[in-house]
């Protein structure tokens, strides 16, 4: 893969093998990438964030990143708090 984000090592027994890796933008799911896989197998590339995203959030569709959904729920948390819920 091109600009993988991550390497996995696995060590067994019997060997070791070793692969790329990327997290998704939006959920944050470890992708690994074995050797000469089809890229449309392993997700899709968000052009709204510019990023690599997995499989069922190519599926979903739409772009809303790991961030913007953490600072979506700090916003309802500090909301809730202030109202005293």
């Amino acid at each position: 893969m091109r600009n993988a984000g991550g390497y996995a090592v696995w060590v067994a027994v019997d060997g070791s093998r070793e692969v790329d890796s990327f997290t998704c933008s939006h959920c944050q799911r470890v992708v690994f990438v074995p050797p000469r896989a089809d890229p449309s197998q392993l997700g899709g590339f968000c052009r709204q964030c510019m990023k690599h995203i997995c499989a069922p959030c190519v599926k979903v569709g739409g772009c809303k990143p790991w961030e913007k959904q953490m600072a979506e729920a700090e916003a309802r948390d500090r909301m809730l708090r202030a109202i005293g819920v």
